[in-house]
């Protein structure tokens, strides 16, 4: 009779209700990963075809790791001799490369580097197509692709696919946290999925992204044991995840935090020791046994079982004590290529979207402490808070002793982790009829800022320029139809602004048509000269800002160029010029005219003063000491022999104990120095020392140009530094360092 009731109870319309309700949300939840998993697969693959070979971080280091794999058949090592490979990783991800792609021909170098692009740093920090590709595109490879780029994305592939995983562990990791809320599950799937930088990275050759997959499957692993209790089966399947992860990327080592903190959770209440201790002795062994052997070599091969010993000097390393301005600098910038930042991180997405996305995250955080909400699945979020503050401790001591340390990729491992502790702090804000709303949004919000960051920022940046119809040609602005050489021919321009200061950036739009393709790439020059005949300001970049080389050119196909000159903010004003173009080579003369002229002058340009107190004024920051609040030049044009009188206006910032000496330089190619002057800071007989804050002093200096300076175009440097030698830093006004000089108006040394 009890077993009946118990049936029948069972039966009642309640449970019923209930059970169909969780079997519809179950077979939904598991609808709407589908449709997550099919759309991160898309839009990855979509991601990797805007995206060229190589342009992503270090892909081609990656791929070389691949190829010295499949045709050397031995592990790669770490040399400064010769191209760079990823040496210093360990190999797990190159051998899936390998047995992936070891079948396509590959006729190419295992160590080719393609030619660079070197201007492709000239607008780093701009959202732009403005030179954002590292290397120069060769031409068409044609469909089906072959050879090198058949290969890469053979491995391109097998990385989305290891994404996918990712993204589908994140799901079930949100499953075992939220247990009947799958719709925090979903959202967190989704940031992680949907992340920018993630779903590039997935679409290229790198390690970071089987990093994430680690990172996921070894915290589902610690949430099942804090679950669950330890057995001797989790213990097995830890050290195995773990062992692999070592295989993977060497700061998956910090994983040793979560999975030592669940073991404690796990046996706290049981105070079983003793499985404790079986669980870490069987983890440690089963890791050591499946990574050790990688850790020893680096020992016998570098003295070090990390190699990052090696690394460090091989890539500029530092001691990690006394770079705290390191870590100052570079969380901002870990931050922004956290989210996206495309390429080598010259492609970032608006500033903005990184603003928006701190405060949705602070926002999040703020709803762990809400009041009057729902429990805290605590021992699951701090193993996944765990997880997220190792990776953050690890990459911050990689920032101390690296440049290259501020690398968002570096905390893909806890990406997992991050994405499902945001999608569940924002939760605490809604009522928990809304739950399902909320994780559509989230994942809804993700998809959008992917789509944004694809067509408004990175496809942009590597799409050629667009070509002009015939009604476009016909009515161009200010037709000039002058040809250089037989190369190309200039049908048109437009030149805005026509009246400038220093600071801003005149855009200046050639109509190029191409009339042949050639062998070598020819530099587009465009010069701000001064009526005097210096110059003012100048931008060389291969046509296309770097997109569409003189080597891949269609002939009789026009199209619009659009180059920033940039105003330095020393530029001397007032003052007249104009604009002129033209066409070289890196290594040769430039093209000449049908006239015989090697440039085109097009619009007259007008340069006004910025407002202020003094001549040229500006405001160049020397280290919190002192300030260069503007200059004056006797003269900017000169004969070998003859002297520049430079005056030089300071202001004290600061009441200063040393006496710091100032120079002034004129200087040419390799920072060859011309003229000199250098001396201590004086107001008639008062050193520096002796200056009250607020101060300002009028200085004069004689800047007497070599008798055998070559005729040519010249900075002139001005610096300070203090009695021992040391310069003092230029300083921004949010205080990052810009340098140790300010490059005042350039002067010409002509003929005598």
């Amino acid at each position: 009779m009890t077993i009946l009731a118990n049936g029948l109870s069972r039966l009642s319309p309640h449970n019923v209700a209930r059970s169909v309700t969780e079997n519809v949300l179950s077979e939904t939840s598991r609808f709407a990963l589908a449709i997550l998993l099919v759309a991160y697969v898309v839009m990855a693959l979509t991601y990797s075809l805007v995206t060229p070979i190589y342009e992503p971080t270090d892909e081609i280091r990656h791929v070389r790791y691949v190829r010295h794999l499949v045709v050397n058949r031995s592990l790669p090592v770490q040399s400064a001799d010769g191209p760079r490979a990823q040496s210093h990783h360990p190999p797990l991800y190159y051998v899936l490369g390998a047995l992936a792609s070891w079948w396509v021909p590959v006729e190419q170098d295992v160590y080719y580097a393609p030619p660079r692009n070197p201007h492709w740093t000239d607008r780093h920090e701009e959202v732009s197509v403005d030179n954002k590709r590292q290397y120069l595109p060769a031409g068409p490879g044609g469909f089906p692709p072959h050879g090198i780029v058949l290969a890469v994305y053979v491995m391109r592939c097998m990385t989305i696919i290891i994404g996918a995983a990712s993204v589908w562990l994140t799901y079930r990791l949100g499953h075992r946290i939220f247990p009947g809320r799958p719709s925090l599950a979903l959202g967190g799937a989704a940031v992680m999925a949907f992340n920018p930088q993630f779903l590039h990275m997935s679409g290229a050759v790198n390690n970071d992204v089987p990093a994430a997959l680690c990172g996921a499957a070894v915290l589902l692993a610690c949430v099942q044991l804090t679950q669950r209790g330890p057995s001797v089966r989790t213990d097995i399947a830890l050290g195995i995840l773990y062992g692999l992860a070592l295989l993977t990327k060497f700061h998956l080592l910090v994983l040793a935090a979560p999975i030592s903190l669940a073991y404690c959770i796990s046996v706290w209440d049981s105070r079983d020791w003793q499985a404790l201790l079986r669980g870490s002795l069987i983890v440690l062994a089963l890791a050591t046994l499946i990574s050790g052997w990688w850790f020893w070599r680096n020992y016998a091969l570098y003295g070090d079982p990390t190699g990052m010993r090696k690394v460090n000097e091989l890539w500029a390393g530092r001691p990690p004590s006394g770079n705290w301005w390191a870590l100052r600098q570079g969380l901002p910038y870990l931050w922004s290529s956290f989210w996206g930042r495309f390429g080598y991180g010259q492609i970032p997405l608006h500033q903005p979207v990184y603003q928006a996305l701190l405060g949705l995250c602070g926002l999040a955080a703020v709803g762990y402490v809400v009041p009057g909400r729902s429990a805290l699945p605590t021992p699951e979020l701090v193993l996944s808070g765990v997880t997220v503050l190792a990776f953050l401790v690890a990459v911050s001591y990689y920032i101390l002793i690296q440049p290259a340390g501020p690398m968002g990729r570096f905390l893909f491992p806890a990406l997992p982790a991050f994405a499902l502790l945001v999608t569940f702090g924002l939760s605490r804000f809604v009522p928990s009829r809304m739950i399902h709303s909320l994780g559509l949004g989230v994942s809804l919000g993700a998809a959008a800022l992917a789509t944004y960051a694809l067509l408004d920022v990175l496809a942009p940046a590597y799409m050629p320029p667009r070509s002009l119809s015939r009604s476009e040609i016909a009515s161009l602005p200010n037709r000039v139809d002058t040809d250089f050489g037989s190369i190309a021919r200039l049908l048109g321009h437009e030149v805005a602004p026509r009246t400038v200061a220093p600071g801003d950036t005149v855009d200046v739009t050639l109509y190029w048509e191409p009339l042949a393709r050639t062998e070598r790439n020819y530099v587009v020059f465009v010069h701000l000269m001064s009526d005097v005949g210096t110059m003012i300001a100048q931008r060389d970049t291969f046509p296309g800002l770097g997109r569409y080389p003189t080597t891949i050119w269609e002939p009789g196909v026009a199209f619009p160029d659009t180059y920033r000159v940039r105003i330095p903010e020393t530029a001397y004003a007032p003052d007249t010029g104009y604009i002129q173009v033209g066409l070289y080579l890196p290594d040769g003369q430039r093209l000449t005219t049908s006239d015989g002229r090697d440039a085109l002058r097009l619009a007259p340009i007008e340069i006004r003063p910025r407002p202020g107190d003094f001549p040229n004024s500006q405001e160049a920051n020397f280290g919190n000491q002192i300030a260069l609040l503007g200059y004056e030049l006797s003269r900017r044009v000169v004969k070998p022999g003859d002297s520049i009188q430079l005056t030089l206006y300071w202001r004290a910032l600061t009441p200063m104990e040393a006496d710091y000496r100032a120079f002034a330089h004129v200087l040419g190619t390799k920072d060859q120095i011309w003229a000199n002057s250098d001396s201590l800071l004086r107001d008639g007989s008062a050193l520096t020392s002796q200056w009250q804050a607020g101060q300002t002093v009028v200085e004069t200096r004689m800047l007497s140009v070599g008798a055998t300076t070559p005729p040519d175009f010249y900075d002139i440097e001005v610096g300070v530094y203090a009695p021992s030698g040391g310069r003092l830093s230029v300083m921004a006004e949010e205080g990052h360092r810009l340098g140790s000089r300010v490059l005042l108006a350039k002067v010409r040394v002509e003929e005598e």
